[in-house]
Formats: structure tokens, C-alpha cells, sequence
């Protein structure tokens, strides 16, 4: 493994269909908002990156995006991540989607030192995926696990005085309950972008965990949402 290692990145957790290749300095990215349809352009974004370079040229390590998120996404980018490195045997990287989101926002410069930063992913059935972090100016220190809850039940953190909202999850701000989310600044725009983290895995600014290929998983933090099968539907509901 060199000391800077190619990083191939990519995230489908939420509408957007991200893709970005960092190696010798360069980085080339793709990042579109595809709601329902990664798994129709995402090779095609990753022929663009890779502007005609063999795969087994380019790349010395895969990172994924394994969610939170959408569930039919983070199938398709665990999917594709693995079909990837196991083809080339190259090692793989997880990245949590809603830390992403903190990096980004951070890049665009929307957060101060010391902000308490609550990235969110709508989860499409009345809550929302959370995760709480402390930006520090060049990085994020986590406060917990990835959550679900409805938007009236967030966990707030002692002491979160500038609370900052990124993320999809932001839409259900009418019904955020706690007083220092409803005065807290909302970026709601931000997605993971892996523009913004194959080079930040690349030059060790984020430390990379390289695991086999089939050890990749998303990361649902729900796993009974309580869907039900076409079959078990009656006409009423």
C-alpha cells in the first residue's frame, strides 16, 4: 500500500449518487442528485472517473458509504464496492454516511469550531436518522452511535449552544421539540459527497480501517421499519 494510497469513493445513502476517484494529487468526481436510479447510472459515472484507466490501474482501495440511509441505495453502492474489489482482490473502507455529511459541510465552510453538528437522513417513514458530532475545524469528534427517532424525540447533548442541522432530515424542523434545535442554523441541502472524502482517506486525515471485500455491510440502525410485503397488504391499506 503506498503512503498515499488511490482512494475510489462512493455513496448512494440518500438522492444523491456520488462517485469520486482521488490518485497522484488529482481528483476527479461525479456527484448528481438521482432519487430511485443509482443502479442505473452509477457504472456509467465510474467509466467517467476513471476516464478510461483499467480499474486494477487506478485504484488501491475502495471506500464506501454504508449509510444510514436508504435502503435500496446502500444496496447498491455496498454492491457495487464489493463486486469492485472482489474482481481486482482490493481492500475495502466503510465510511458512515451522516459523519460525511459533517465533513462536507465543513469543507463548504458552513461550520465554526466548536459547533455541535447534527447530521440527519430523512428516513422517508416519519423519523429521521441522526447522528450528534463536535467540528473541531479540521475534523469531527462523534457523540454517539448513528440513531433513529421521530423529529419531536431528538437527543440533544449537554451543552450544544450552536447547534448546526445538516442534511435531508432538517425538512422536519416544524416538529423538532427541543429548544436549541429550533434555534439551530439548517443546511438541509448537504448529502455525503465522496469528492470530499476519497481525499481526506487518502491523505490520512480520516484514518482508513481496510477490511476484505465480504465483510462490507451497510448500516441499517433499524431493521425492523415494519414494511410489509406486497402479499401481506390488504386493499385498505
Amino acid at each position: 500500500m503506498p503512503s498515499t494510497p488511490r482512494i475510489l469513493a462512493l455513496d448512494t445513502a440518500t438522492q444523491a449518487c456520488s462517485l469520486a476517484l482521488f490518485a497522484s494529487g488529482e481528483l476527479r468526481r461525479r456527484h448528481e442528485m438521482l432519487a430511485r436510479a443509482h443502479n442505473r447510472h452509477i457504472l456509467h459515472m465510474l467509466s467517467e472517473v476513471l476516464q478510461g484507466d483499467a480499474l486494477a490501474d487506478s485504484v488501491d482501495v475502495i471506500a464506501c458509504g454504508i449509510g444510514p440511509g436508504s435502503f435500496t441505495g446502500l444496496r447498491v453502492a455496498v454492491s457495487v464496492a464489493q463486486g469492485l474489489a472482489w474482481s481486482q482482490r482490493l481492500p475495502v473502507h466503510g465510511f458512515c454516511s451522516l459523519t460525511a455529511q459533517i465533513y462536507v459541510a465543513g469543507e463548504q465552510g458552513l461550520l465554526a469550531v466548536g459547533d455541535a453538528v447534527l447530521s440527519t437522513i430523512d428516513a422517508q417513514i416519519g423519523k429521521l436518522y441522526g447522528l450528534w458530532g463536535v467540528w473541531n475545524g479540521r475534523e469531527v469528534t462523534l457523540g454517539g452511535p448513528p440513531f433513529i427517532c421521530a423529529p419531536e424525540e431528538i437527543p440533544v447533548p449537554d451543552g450544544a449552544v450552536n447547534a448546526v442541522i445538516v442534511g435531508s432530515g432538517a425538512a422536519y424542523r416544524r416538529q423538532f421539540m427541543a429548544p436549541r434545535l429550533k434555534d439551530a442554523a439548517l443546511h438541509g441541502e448537504i448529502t455525503p459527497d465522496a469528492g470530499v472524502m476519497a481525499p481526506l482517506l487518502a491523505s490520512g486525515a480520516i484514518a482508513l480501517d481496510l477490511q476484505p471485500a465480504h465483510l462490507l455491510c451497510p448500516q441499517y440502525v433499524q431493521r425492523d421499519i415494519g414494511w410489509k410485503k406486497l402479499s401481506e397488504q390488504s386493499r385498505n391499506d
